[in-house]
């Protein structure tokens, strides 16, 4: 995996530091665009202060010890507020307003939020919150509508809709609560095996950690235009967003119906920076989209989040042939992103094993090793669970002792903790990491022990199609009885199904082979984008 030499001085520097230096040196460049707005560094600068003013008004001497809420989507409040909130000395908790009443709730309580910044594409949502719990919304310090930081004329309108409780700031506010490494820059939660939200916290200290391996990996430049396609409460969108901005690039703000159309807006918005997972690209490969030669522009493109299949690297590789290609894998809990491995279609398909293009290795200011089924190290070439130790590692999950100190653990003969990934990977003679499958997709079916990753190998190579997922049948009486495939095709139909079956046959032995494959016209995606694999479940369980 090459590393360009490009380096920056990032050791220790917070996330509005990156920020304001961009801001000095270019300060009428162009920053944020959303749809038709457009907001030069300057400006944005300012409209961050003055926010940032209102919450440090607010959290009073000890802001590092707090939480603020941001309740707002692919909006200057979401991007901004975010930055004010790090600016400001905070915790980071993004709430999406889309998201079910209860589950926001949840998370408002679970992170004992101090403050909460509301865009206006949130208010519907924080009134229906208010109405379910009157209490604790009640509770908290201040509800702050961004739009109506500017002035007070503003912010006496603004208490018709929404109770403005912060104290306008002067515009020469400027951060003077330095976090130390260890304080928390936010917390993503995501969900929990018991229903209950699950709170990743991520440090000063692990942000720049991963801000100084990235950047001296793929950094954008000033001209690069670098799309960002998630809200804020996946971590991917901290990255689009710190990234663009330490780089004075402009981050565009990828709008919720674009999603249905990914390759367009590339094209429109003339990106060169992409991140996605990779079902992205795969949708866009089984629709016929991935045209040599269609994104000239871009310079950068990660997939992320998936397997990411050989056949789809080589058409994006084809599509994008001025982009480096980077397959990159990181849990939450490892502050965004740990491996990226480099594509390169002259020699890369030879790397690929089961199909699936290699993570590549840690970085390298990370220790990294293998423990197999046995709890023993795996020293040389072959397969176990992936452990990893080093700075972008977390401190655990937010106030669960419990589950922290299962995924965080000390090893026989090792020193420190480290995070118990729960991936199974496998490492090559060349000491490449290769994905196989998460450790609880291992099953036993009729005694035999099976990694659906690789019968979803073999159903991709049957079938054709990249989008494929493999599932086991709903338990009975604990165990599972066999597994069920689904493939997303345009065709469903008695000879398709035959064809898949019998070339699924001279793959896999019998006691692998999926009892059933459903042939869909397009698999279900969770809020990530990523298959759904729990959904595919839920509709085997509901027969």
């Amino acid at each position: 995996m090459a590393q360009t030499s490009r380096r920056e001085p990032v050791h220790g520097m917070r996330p509005f530091d990156g920020f304001e230096r961009a801001s000095e040196r270019h300060p009428y460049a162009q920053a944020l665009q959303i749809g038709q707005r457009e907001w030069s560094y300057a400006e944005l600068q300012t409209w961050v202060l003055r926010l940032g003013g209102c919450l440090a008004s607010v959290l009073g001497e000890a802001p590092q010890h707090q939480r603020v809420g941001v309740l707002a989507s692919r909006s200057l409040t979401a991007y901004g507020g975010a930055l004010a909130t790090l600016a400001a000395g905070a915790t980071l908790v993004a709430l999406n307003p889309s998201y079910p009443v209860a589950r926001n709730l949840a998370i408002l309580r679970r992170a004992g939020i101090s403050a909460l910044v509301v865009g206006e594409e949130g208010l519907p949502a924080y009134e229906a919150m208010q109405a379910a719990d009157a209490q604790l919304l009640g509770s908290l310090k201040a509800v702050l509508a961004p739009e109506s930081v500017f002035s007070e004329a503003e912010a006496q309108a603004a208490q018709q809709t929404i109770d403005v409780r912060g104290v306008l700031s002067a515009p020469n506010w400027w951060p003077r609560h330095r976090p130390a490494d260890d304080h928390l820059a936010y917390l993503v939660f995501t969900s929990g095996s018991t229903g209950e939200p699950k709170g990743v916290a991520i440090s000063h200290g692990n942000l720049s950690a991963y801000m100084r391996n990235f950047r001296a990996l793929a950094a954008p430049e000033p001209a690069d235009r670098v799309a960002t396609t998630y809200e804020l409460t996946f971590d991917v969108a901290l990255h689009d967003m710190l990234n663009a901005w330490w780089s004075a690039a402009c981050l565009v703000v990828m709008p919720e119906r674009a999603m249905l159309a990914p390759a367009r807006f590339i094209m429109d918005q003339r990106i060169t920076v992409w991140f996605s997972v990779a079902s992205f690209a795969m949708i866009l490969q089984k629709h016929g989209l991935l045209r040599p030669g269609l994104f000239p522009l871009l310079r950068i493109s990660l997939l992320c989040g998936e397997a990411l299949p050989m056949g789809t690297a080589l058409a994006w590789a084809a599509a994008a042939p001025n982009s480096t290609l980077y397959n990159v894998w990181g849990p939450t809990e490892t502050t965004m992103e740990l491996s990226f491995y480099r594509w390169d279609s002259a020699v890369s398909p030879a790397h690929c094993q089961r199909g699936v293009v290699p993570i590549g290795v840690p970085f390298s200011d990370h220790q990294h090793l293998l423990l197999g089924d046995d709890g023993q190290p795996v020293t040389d070439a072959g397969c176990g669970e992936l452990y990893v130790k080093g700075p972008q590692v977390g401190p655990g999950y937010w106030q669960d002792e419990a589950r922290t100190a299962a995924s965080f653990v000390q090893l026989a003969g090792q020193d420190g903790v480290w995070y118990k990934t729960g991936d199974r990977v496998e490492r090559d003679v060349l000491g490449v990491y290769h994905f196989v499958s998460r450790v609880d997709f291992m099953v036993k079916i009729r005694g035999h022990r099976i990694e659906l990753g690789e019968v979803e190998h073999a159903l991709r190579l049957a079938s054709g199609v990249d989008l494929v997922a493999v599932v086991p049948r709903p338990a009975t009486d604990g165990l599972s009885q066999g597994l069920i495939g689904f493939v997303s095709h345009a065709e469903s139909s008695p000879a398709v199904l035959v064809q898949i079956r019998e070339r699924l046959l001279a793959r896999l032995p019998k006691a692998w082979m999926p009892e059933d494959i459903h042939l869909l016209p397009q698999l279900p995606m969770n809020a990530n984008r990523k298959i759904d694999r729990a959904a595919l479940a839920a509709s085997l369980a509901r027969g």
